[in-house]
């Protein structure tokens, strides 16, 4: 990474935040680096954190404004790109929740969403907030009054209903390109312009009242697309900014179900993010949005409790509620939403078999039988996901998979499974799926070489080093 020479004040304020971070330059950079993979940008070598130390100056704008983002996240102080580099431009900066919290008029809410996707904001540089914010932003979006349908009486194009039809044949193209590759950079900026392109239509447009509420509920569902894509990338606090702009949006449009399915993903997220509580908080929230949808809505919803009762060790309660997502995913209806395509049994299956690895953990005295239990459940779609339209799918159940089989300590399974999965890797762009499996690397490293699985091991890394 070149750089040039920083003001002589720029060092000790790095020194500063890296201290209250509790982090060497070392291990600085590897925080900023999944956030510029994230962006398309290359990765930061792992030395130069020491020449920042030093007085030397990123030359990346994007290395300067994704540093200060890290460490405001690890400090819990807000750092700015200026404060950290001297510099007298910093960037432009973001929070989770802003503009977003309170009662807001639906045009106040499409501005925000507008100015969010014109390109001048980049999601990687998003702050995260207090989880106090993010729980009072999600009550206020769930009650973002309805608007009457009106039609749109702008200088621009007439929108004719076929032409909305188009816009959601190409959002359903990219949630398949989605199973198949992951949140890549260049499936983000495709999900972000969706999004933005129907916000231009709805403020320039020509349209009746019917269609103009039918460009909502298309905004409402790229932007919860988007920022499934940004969790997938590893950008949760604009994942979780763009479910709120979806669950306002589509409040609006009276969309019920991405309502709840918004709802759904923001517990998703925060079971996988090791919060529980907030889990669990959305997950019910999802349940109770759900309870007057069609049936494969309100399954969606309870197998997102079931993930958030299996991050809170209640095996009990995540029982009873994947029971219940199996009773209603069986009752296919003639309006299901074709966004769920993809939530079968088979889906069901692997969700509560990555639940049961998480359990486990809690549960010490039924380990070895609930890991069996996951591995049975885990299998199938490891062994065929890859190779059908969601490899992204296989490839992060597999992870699951191969989780179980070391906490099985079982290096027969563990060597075979990841053996299996490298070579998948670099087809799947997703950053929660690298770093699943770096985690997986370190916990297995000790169990396969003592059973002389070095070549797993190297398989890995391979496949790991792979862009």
């Amino acid at each position: 990474m070149v750089t040039d020479l920083a003001p002589s004040s720029a060092p000790l304020v790095l020194a500063e935040a890296l201290d209250h971070a509790k982090w060497s330059a070392r291990e600085l950079v590897k925080a900023i680096n999944p956030r510029l993979n994230a962006m398309g940008h290359p990765p930061v070598d792992l030395t130069a954190g020491y020449k920042w130390l030093r007085g030397h100056l990123p030359r990346s704008p994007a290395v300067r404004d994704v540093a200060a983002v890290v460490l405001t996240e690890a400090t819990g102080r807000r750092y700015t790109s200026a404060q950290l580099w001297g510099l007298d431009q910093p960037a432009v900066e973001t929070a989770e929740t802003e503009e977003l919290l309170g009662p807001l008029p639906l045009g106040d809410v499409l501005r925000t969403a507008s100015a969010w996707t014109s390109g001048s904001v980049e999601p990687a540089l998003v702050h995260s907030d207090a989880a106090e914010y993010l729980t009072a932003a999600v009550w206020d979006a769930t009650r973002q009054p309805p608007a009457p349908p009106t039609p749109g009486h702008g200088e621009g194009d007439y929108v004719a209903p076929e032409f909305v039809d188009m816009l959601f044949e190409q959002l359903a193209a990219l949630r398949r390109l989605d199973d198949r590759t992951g949140g890549s950079p260049l499936s983000q900026r495709q999900a972000r312009i969706a999004l933005h392109e129907s916000l231009v239509l709805i403020h320039t447009g020509r349209y009746d009242a019917a269609t103009g509420n039918r460009l909502l509920r298309h905004a409402a569902s790229a932007s919860q697309l988007a920022g499934w894509m940004s969790f997938d990338a590893g950008l949760d606090p604009a994942g979780h900014r763009y479910q709120l702009l979806a669950i306002r949006i589509a409040r609006a449009a009276g969309d019920t179900n991405t309502v709840s399915n918004a709802l759904g993903m923001l517990a998703y997220q925060h079971a996988a993010g090791g919060n529980p509580r907030l889990a669990l908080r959305f997950a019910h929230a999802a349940v109770e949005h759900s309870a007057k949808a069609v049936p494969l809505v309100q399954a969606r919803a309870w197998g997102r409790l079931a993930t958030a009762q299996a991050a809170a060790g209640d095996l009990d309660a995540f029982r009873r509620a994947t029971d219940r997502c199996r009773q209603l995913i069986g009752q296919r209806h003639s309006d299901d939403p074709p966004s769920l395509y993809y939530f079968t049994s088979h889906q069901v299956d692997a969700e509560a078999g990555q639940a049961l690895v998480d359990l486990a953990a809690h549960t010490r005295g039924r380990r070895s039988l609930l890991l069996t239990e996951a591995a049975q459940l885990l299998g199938p779609i490891a062994a065929q996901g890859t190779a059908t339209g969601y490899r992204r799918s296989g490839l992060l159940h597999g992870i699951h998979l191969v989780r179980a089989s070391i906490g099985a300590r079982d290096a027969e399974a563990t060597a075979h499974w990841i053996t299996a999965l490298a070579p998948t890797l670099p087809q799947v762009q997703s950053i929660r799926c690298r770093t699943l499996l770096t985690t997986v690397r370190t916990a297995a490293r000790r169990q396969l070489r003592a059973a002389g699985h070095g070549d797993a091991l190297d398989a890995l890394r391979t496949a790991l080093s792979t862009p």
